[in-house]
């Protein structure tokens, strides 16, 4: 049944349409058919049933995380990337927010990639601040055992927390986009750094440690913030820094891609049921993505071909 949704979205045909769409083939290679090999199709309200309450968001997301966590381990990429696109919705949608930046009424989508690969997707309200989404996504890379060596993001998800978060929980380094008026924090150097370190240390603090166990150190006795401003220093100093954040550009191409692909937007969709179809469409374009790199197909992220 997932793969057959995966044939709704790819097609962006209603759940009736879907099914009548099918060719005989097509129902034998979904192996609808039963122990007489008589074709036996699913209705439409069938499939809408398993998507909407058999599945329903939480199983969605225990999908995502699945088939992010193959796309990791097939894939050779140690730099990860998030940004967030718009969900667009009818200018008459009386639930969705007017995005300004955007100009138009929308919801967002939030996805992380690794590579060129999309791994891990939330959805928000049109207006919802970026930042407070990362730390969603870092969960759940942790999770999936991610082996990171940059995760990149733009200045929407500027903040000293999230520069520690990521560093502390993934490893990696952070790559956040800074404003062109920001300054090199005083708490967040070295020797700053070594006063608290020094300051703590009927608790452990050990002024002697390497730079990075210090840091653990500030971090896990809730010294983040702290932490943030000592790597974004390091970023503002750091001469590959903007070529590091270059690789984040490939975002927005693959965001179109997927708009593309599957249908990625909020029009004529209910209000209570946008973040479960947003999901699902994220869903099926991974599952494409996931089908082509198990099968080594040389250009990943373009459908073009099979339309």
């Amino acid at each position: 049944m997932i793969k057959l949704f995966v044939v709704k979205c790819f097609r962006n045909l209603s759940y009736d349409k879907t099914i009548s769409s099918l060719t005989e083939e097509e129902a034998i290679l979904l192996s609808f058919y039963d122990e007489n090999d008589h074709i036996k199709l699913p209705s439409g309200g069938t499939l809408h049933h398993f998507v909407k309450y058999r599945l329903g968001e939480e199983g969605v997301n225990e999908i995502m995380m699945l088939l992010g966590e193959k796309i990791l381990k097939l894939s050779s990429a140690k730099e990860a990337k998030i940004d967030s696109t718009p969900l667009e919705a009818s200018r008459y949608d009386k639930h969705a927010d007017y995005n300004s930046h955007y100009e138009c009424k929308m919801d967002k989508a939030h996805i992380t990639m690794v590579g060129t690969y999309p791994v891990f997707m939330t959805h928000t309200k049109g207006v919802a601040g970026d930042s407070p989404e990362l730390i969603t996504h870092i969960e759940a890379l942790k999770k999936m055992n991610a082996d990171l060596d940059l995760y990149s993001a733009d200045g929407g998800y500027d903040s000293f927390l999230n520069h520690s978060d990521i560093w502390y929980h993934l490893d990696a380094k952070p790559i956040i986009s800074y404003a062109s008026n920001a300054v090199i924090k005083k708490e967040g150097e070295e020797e700053r750094i070594n006063h608290w370190v020094n300051k703590k240390w009927r608790i452990g603090g050990d002024v002697h440690a390497p730079m990075e166990n210090k840091l653990k150190f500030l971090y896990e006795i809730g010294r983040k913030e702290q932490v943030g401003m000592y790597l974004r220093n390091q970023n503002m100093r750091d001469e590959a820094f903007d070529e590091q954040y270059k690789k984040r550009a490939e975002c927005e191409k693959i965001h179109g891609y997927i708009k593309g692909t599957v249908k990625f937007d909020i029009r004529r969709v209910r209000n209570q049921s946008r973040k479960l179809y947003s999901l699902l469409s994220f869903i099926s374009y991974q599952l494409l993505v996931l089908t082509e790199m198990q099968n080594k197909v040389g250009d990943k992220n373009s459908f073009g071909r099979y339309f």
